[in-house]
Formats: C-alpha cells, structure tokens, sequence
C-alpha cells in the first residue's frame, strides 16, 4: 500500500506542478478542461503509544480536473486526487495522512443513451463504526468503488436502464483488535413502458455481500456471505370517478451463509392498490398485499440491514395476507378526517393468527398566536383472532412553530400505544419529542435545541430503544461561533461491518445470542473565530463514553478526540498549523487505550492552473 502511495503522490505533484506552466485556459481541439488546486509543504509529527513515531518535511496537496469533449452533453469528466490531507493541515476528516483519488464522467448526456461511470480509491482514510445515538468510533483502512449506468430513453419505446457496481473496504478500529472486510458486487436493470393507458414496468436487481464482521473488543470476526434477488412486473392505469389503480407482482430470492448456518429462499409478493376521487371533498383507497413466505420477509429485513439472521425457521409455511379500506374526508381547510378498516391475517411458527382493526384520524391545522399549529389524532380498535385480548391503540402527535417576543421557536411531540407491527401477535408504543429556540441580536445570536425517542414492544419486557440529544450555540458575527452538544442513547441493535444498527424485528423472533446490547452518552464542543480577516481559528472536542455486550462478551468503551486548525490566508498563499489527537479504547480489547496524535504547520498555495 505504501508504494501505491508514493506512486500516487508522484503522479499528482507531477500534474500539480506541471500544470503551474499551463496557460490559463486549456483548449485543445474539441476538449475543453480547467483545473484548481492546491499545494502544501511543511513539517509534520505522529507520534502514539501503539506506533512508531515519525516527523519530517511532507508535501501533499488535492486538485480538481474537469471539462469535456465536444460538448458536456456529449462527454464530460471531473477528476479528483488528493495526497496527505487529514485534520491537521486540511478539512479533510482523517486523523492520518489520507490519500485517493474520485473519478467520474459522463456520457451522451444529451441524448437518448446517456451513460455514466464512476471510480474511487482512499488510502489510509478514517471511517465510522456507529453506534446508535451515540458519537461514533473511528476506523482506519482503505476503500474502492467502481461504478456504470447506462439507459436507453427512445421516445415512444420502452425505456431500460442498467446498473452494475462493485467495491470493498478494509479497515480496522483503532484501540482494539478488531479489523473488518467488505465487499459488495450489484446489478440493477430496469424498464418501463407506455402502451393504451397502461403504466408498464419491469425490474431485476441483484446483490452481493461478503463480509468479515468484528465482535467489538473481543479480536473475533464473524463471516457472512449473502446473495439476494429480486425481480418483478409493474402496471398502473386511470380508473373512472378521478381515480387511478396499481398493482405488481415480485419474486425475492436470498441465500446467506454464517458460520455452519446455511439459510435460502423464495418469497413471492403481490400487492395492489386503488384510489377514486368522487368528490372534491371526498377520496376512498384499499390496498390488498399478499406474500407466500413471511419469514422470509423477516429475514430479508436482517440481511438488508446488514446482519445475520440464523435461528428464523424458514421451512415451515408461512404467509401473510393484508386488506385496507381508507376514506378520507376534507371536513374544513383546516380539518380532515378519515375512517379505517383493516383485515390482517398470518401463518407463522405453525399458528395461524389474524386482527380486524377499525380506525379513525383527524388532522387539524390552525393559526395561532402567529404562529401555525398542527395536530393529529387517530383511535384504532383491534380485534385479535383467534379469540385473545383485544387492544385499543392511539396515536397523537402535534407541532406549533412561532415568533414570540423575537424568539424563534419550534416545537413537536408525538405518542402511540399499542400500535401494530409487522406481527399482528406484537404491538409497538414509542414517543419522540423535538424543540428548539433562536434569536439574533445584531451580530449576537443564540440558539438550542432539545430532542428524544422511546419505543418498545407494549407486552415485552426488555426491549425498549431510547435516546435524547441536547445542543445550544452562540455567535457574534465572525468574531465567535461557538456549540455544544450531549447525547445519550440505550437498546438494542445488530453487529453489521458498518456497526451497530437497530434491529428490524423483534428479539423474541430474532434469538437473542444475535442481539448487541449497548448504552452510553456523549458530549462535544466547538469553538472558532475568525478575528481579522483571513485569519481563522478554531478547535473542537468530542467525547463517547459507553457499555456494549456483544455474542456474551461486556466491553465498556470511550473514545475521545480534540482537533484544532490555525488558518492565514495572504492572497493564495496560506498558513496552516493543526493538531489533532484521538484517544479511543475498549476494555474487552484488554489492552491500553489507543493514543494517536499529529501535528503539522507549513505552507499551502492556491492554484487556478487553468
């Protein structure tokens, strides 16, 4: 990888520099191109307590080259390296040297074939390990991406366009022994057509994946390897009373691999939908949506989030079947009601189940206090089948906006109890709530904001995801601006290559040995100034303190990181002076903390090379 690097900078201080020579504009025949860019020198340190540290004189510098041949809707192309940029002397995003390269054209744009292809290559680049709610751990490795599209658009013809693309990534998590793989291949093709008032489509998409998932702090990874399908026909034509009918028929195939667990399928969907419009006042929809494999429905839902989903019994027959009537009425500008009846039944684990639900909304919005009031509130009655208890669920929610007395403020909140799942033998009660406030003063402005959610399943215990997130700012013209921030976050969620992210079915259908749990709060602050002109300031903190357990394995965590950038800017010439420390570890890695910091000050230059 090092010698890709140095070969990278070669070929891009050897364009920067050559192009210094170039006239101000590049026109050669046909081709028309402009370039920018910058050049920087200087002197840099990395120093840590789990690498060998290194100081010297670097150079580094990014550019852009775009233009076109003949014409931009004939052949255009925007080209992109860039060498040694990271927190430090850069807005680059890396607290180490990153350097890569983005490349992308266009073809035919201006006809109908128009086509497209893109590129990407990154060296030694930060990335995330998320965590929901919470600030994210740091991940250093390398990445690729290429990409095609091309379509084909004749008038009065069936349009088609197709896809493919393909890339990996390979990282690792700084203060632990986790690294991770990923690679990923996909072809999408699509149609459609017009033919006597019909709507026609047609599509094939097909996807890929392998990856090497760590097991956060533990050094172990988990192999997956999925591939899935899914194709399908599309109509829709105009119906008479003002209203119009859809409907499509779909086939998903998947096969995923995990450890010995070897799991595949065949889904087959239908759904439909139709809409009339009698009345101007008056609109009346139903809906019919059937699919042959419900399990498999849940284990495309894992899959497409990115994890694993052994354990799900996809053998036995399974089915689910859903039919809705709405009819909504305009009782008022500001007043509208509608009416429901839903029928939904479902073969799952061996048990047939099924719920009738009969509900009503009314959505009202109105000026007050010269501000804008909005508001909701629906009543659903479910009656469960076989014989069991039946529930009443709402759900309400409102948001109100205004100026008062100077103060811009904001505010929402919504709430449901017993409200229905993708498994009628499960309901869902959650709330979120969001607010905030501004005002300037001249120069001076101040702002807050507050901002939260809870969900979980009514009958289960031990399932609940929650978060809450608070900021506020203040600023005086370019003189400050600063922020600050807190957040905490609890629940559960699925171990992916990307991180953790919330789980799209319930535990008590997922095994619980899938499930990570996590919980922690985090905190940051900026600052920045730009006190004379062209001279800039600021630096920024950031820290994470939280608990995850992960296949049975307990890890308290902390990441912690401080970056700060001095900027004078004298015609295109620059100063630049950063340094950037990051402090990230995980007690399960049962190892020290892992230290990494850098520092750099030198000279940038500005090129508008042609």
């Amino acid at each position: 990888m090092e010698r890709s690097i140095r070969f990278t900078a070669v070929v891009v201080a050897g364009l920067l520099w050559h192009s210094v020579t170039l006239s101000a504009q590049l026109k050669l025949g046909e081709t028309s191109s402009r370039a920018n860019g910058s050049i920087s020198s200087g002197y840099s340190a990395t120093y840590g307590n789990s690498i060998q540290s290194s100081h010297g004189w670097s150079v580094g510098g990014a550019g852009t080259l775009s233009g076109s041949y003949h014409s931009p809707n004939f052949l255009s192309y925007n080209f992109s390296p860039y060498l040694n940029q990271s927190r430090s002397n850069s807005n680059f995003q890396s607290i180490s040297n990153a350097s890569g390269v983005n490349l992308s054209t266009n073809i035919f744009g201006g006809s109908k074939f128009p086509g497209s292809i893109s590129y990407s290559k990154a060296y030694n680049s930060d990335g995330n390990y998320g965590i929901p709610g919470l600030a994210n751990y740091v991940t250093h490795g390398s990445n690729h991406m290429f990409g095609i599209n091309w379509s084909e658009l004749l008038e009065g013809k069936p349009t088609f366009s197709a896809g493919y693309q393909t890339g990996g990534s390979r990282y690792s998590v700084y203060g632990s022994q986790d690294s991770g793989v990923n690679s990923f291949r996909s072809v999408n093709l699509h149609s459609n057509y017009r033919w006597e008032g019909f709507g026609l489509g047609a599509f094939y998409v097909y996807g890929n994946n392998h990856a090497m998932v760590p097991q956060l702090g533990t050094g172990e990874m988990l192999q997956t390897h999925t591939n899935t399908t899914v194709y399908g026909l599309t109509a829709s034509h105009q119906i008479p009373l003002k209203g119009s009918a859809s409907g499509s028929i779909n086939r998903s195939n998947w096969k995923s691999e995990y450890l010995d667990y070897n799991s595949s399928g065949t889904i087959d969907t239908v759904n439909s939908s139709a809409g009339i419009h009698p009345f101007q006042k008056l609109t009346v929809t139903g809906t019919v949506n059937y699919s042959d494999n419900l399990s498999g429905q849940l284990v495309q839902s894992v899959i497409s989030a990115g994890g694993v989903a052994s354990g799900i019994n996809t053998d036995q027959s399974s089915h689910s079947l859903d039919l809705m009537a709405v009819a909504t009425y305009a009782a008022s500008a500001s007043l509208q009601t509608s009416g429901s009846v839903e029928h939904r039944t479902q073969s799952f684990m061996g048990q047939n189940y099924g719920v009738t639900s009969y509900g009503g909304e009314a959505v009202f919005t109105h000026g007050l206090l010269n501000g804008t009031f909005n508001s909701a509130l629906s009543i659903i009655a479910n009656q469960s089948m076989p014989a069991g208890s039946d529930t009443l669920g709402m759900t309400a929610s409102e948001s109100y906006s205004s100026i008062v007395m100077g103060w811009h403020v904001a505010e929402s909140f919504s709430y449901a109890q017993d409200a229905q799942t993708l498994l009628v033998t499960y309901t869902n009660s959650f709330y979120n709530f969001s607010g905030n406030v501004r005002r300037n003063w001249g120069q001076f402005n101040v702002s807050a904001g507050a901002g939260g959610s809870r969900t979980a399943l009514t009958a289960q215990p031990d399932t609940a995801n929650s978060s809450e997130s608070y900021t506020a700012s203040m600023g005086y013209g370019r003189f400050l601006a600063a922020t600050a921030s807190y957040s905490k976050a609890d629940g559960q969620a699925l171990a992916t290559g990307s991180g953790l992210v919330g789980s799209p079915i319930p535990t008590p259908v997922l095994p619980s040995d899938l499930v990570s749990l996590f919980g922690g709060r985090s905190y940051s602050a900026s600052l920045s100034s730009t006190p004379v002109k062209h001279f800039i300031m600021s630096a920024s903190y950031a820290r994470s303190i939280n608990n995850t357990v992960s296949s049975g394995v307990f890890s308290a965590n902390s990441n912690a990181q401080f970056n700060t950038l001095l900027q004078y800017q004298v015609r295109k010439m620059s100063f630049i002076s950063g340094y950037s420390r990051l402090q990230q570890g995980f007690s399960a890695a049962r190892s020290q903390p892992e230290i990494l910091s850098s520092y750099y000050m030198g000279l940038s230059r500005w090129f508008n090379f042609f």
